[in-house]
């Protein structure tokens, strides 16, 4: 699988596009800021999107899925449904999928994990041997488990859900915090909320997060 990952807008978000060589079907992952970039870098390897894909549904992360959807009438907003207040008033078309699930693209496949904490719906996607983690982990930390819907006992579990990866698994987050893209391995050896999560609830609790 080809992974194209755009660096966009003021909160350094990462959006991600994906296909398989030789194929025109692409996933987008986090639509935001700059959906003419996007679909220039989709045009540029002669791709059309018919997978629209949300790690969570903060409007970072969204903010330019309406450019897709309104000029591809066929595509749907997929992201898991405890994140579907975060969008009460949308009139978007919604597929809710489920933890485990696996998303057809092209000839490969995209799985769905459940990666609560951050939001109540936050998940990864996984494909490729590469992980899309959203705003559950970053290289070097985590997501904020203080706002709205957050869970600090729910994002430590889903740490250690990730942490359970092969070690060679790619991670991909959803922002530039501390560098662009990383392994699981690296993350569990020098990620201090990594290290936290494995060390005990309590432990972890305790930590700024």
């Amino acid at each position: 699988m080809v992974i194209k990952q755009l660096k966009l807008g003021p909160m350094d978000n990462f959006s991600y596009i994906l296909w398989n060589s030789g194929e025109g079907e692409a996933a987008v992952i986090d639509p935001a800021w700059e959906p003419e970039k996007i679909a220039a870098a989709l045009r540029e390897e002669s791709l059309s999107p018919t997978l629209l894909l949300l790690t969570h549904a903060h409007p970072d992360h969204i903010n330019a899925a309406d450019y897709f959807l309104s000029r591809n009438k066929t595509l749907r907003i997929t992201l898991h449904k405890e994140d579907s207040f975060l969008l009460e008033g949308s009139a978007w078309p919604l597929n809710f999928p489920e933890d485990g699930e696996e998303l057809k693209l092209g000839s490969s496949s995209i799985k769905i994990l459940h990666t609560p904490g951050h939001t109540p719906g936050s998940v990864s996607y996984l494909a490729g041997g590469a992980v899309f983690s959203g705003d559950t982990l970053f290289v070097g930390a985590c997501g904020r488990a203080d706002l709205p819907g957050s869970d600090p006992k729910a994002l430590r579990r889903s740490l250690l859900r990730l942490a359970g990866l092969p070690g060679e698994t790619v991670l991909y987050p959803g922002h530039a915090y501390n560098g662009d893209v990383s392994t699981i391995a690296v993350q569990k050896e020098y990620n201090v909320y990594m290290k936290l999560a494995a060390r005990g609830e309590a432990e972890f609790l305790r930590s700024a997060v």
